[in-house]
């Protein structure tokens, strides 16, 4: 009983610290005391006020035109893309004929050397 009879008046002194800081906190500025200059507020609000002008400058402009040193022609490409009239189904179709077209190629290998792999790879 002793012990929550001492540490009561001790909550209550810290609890009355810490409002008396945080009110002191609050009143720091007190009211009036910031003085305002209303002429820039009133010129800004009126319609009739000179704007400078905007200065436009690209944000692209000092992008990198690529990775690829030439340019391509873009209706070159869309040719090429449009020769598969299905789509995908095409493209796959024409690469499986290009691995055929390799794997029937005759081996131009010098006699004695192993014919290269068709992955790049080493043997």
């Amino acid at each position: 009983m002793l012990k929550f009879s001492i540490e009561r008046p001790r909550r209550s002194i810290a609890l009355a610290a810490l409002l008396l800081s945080a009110s002191a906190i609050v009143w720091a500025q007190a009211v009036g005391t910031v003085q305002q200059d209303r002429q820039p507020t009133w010129q800004a609000s009126q319609a009739a006020t000179t704007v400078p002008p905007v200065g436009y400058q690209s944000v692209f402009s000092d992008l990198p035109k690529g990775v690829e040193s030439t340019a391509l022609d873009w209706k070159a490409a869309n040719a090429n893309v449009g020769q598969f009239k299905r789509g995908h189904a095409d493209l796959v179709k024409w690469e499986q004929e290009q691995a055929e077209k390799a794997r029937k190629k005759p081996d131009t290998a010098p006699k004695g050397m192993p014919a290269p792999s068709p992955s790049g790879g080493q043997p």
